[in-house]
């Protein structure tokens, strides 16, 4: 039996549709991909500069020495400065943490210790060569 003419219509118009459908799904599909690579960058094709970046690396006790002034706990990564700064007195050894490691004034750390702002100075000072000392005999 042959289809009639308003049947062959029909079937002409669906076919007609599916193939818009079809061509509209393909074009949004190329447009998503092509919004999507203007965002992303592989990473084979980024900076070196920006790969060393990402990522974490583990830190462990055994990495860094502990040293404690006013009940905070300091890490020191460098062994050479860790093992010059053992070497100091108390008194300059917390001067120098509190002025280098948590970023204390010499006008707070006389307050805290009871000393005149000089003193504190010239303690970080001497404490200071101290250490250029003891790093420069290390060296050699």
């Amino acid at each position: 039996m042959k289809p009639s003419s308003f049947q062959n219509a029909i079937r002409l118009q669906f076919d007609c549709l599916a193939k818009r459908i079809v061509d509209t799904t393909v074009k949004d599909y190329q447009r998503e991909l092509s919004r999507h690579a203007a965002h992303v960058t592989p990473f084979s094709e980024l900076p070196e500069q920006a790969l060393s970046g990402i990522g974490t690396t583990d830190e462990y006790d055994s990495d860094y020495s502990c040293f404690e002034v006013l009940g905070m706990k300091v890490k020191v990564n460098n062994e050479q400065l860790a093992e010059a700064l053992k070497q100091l007195p108390e008194k300059k050894l917390d001067i120098l943490l509190m002025f280098y490691f948590l970023e204390m004034s010499d006008a707070e750390i006389a307050d805290l210790l009871q000393i005149d702002r000089t003193t504190s100075f010239r303690n970080r000072r001497k404490s200071l060569e101290e250490i250029k000392k003891i790093l420069q005999e290390d060296e050699l």
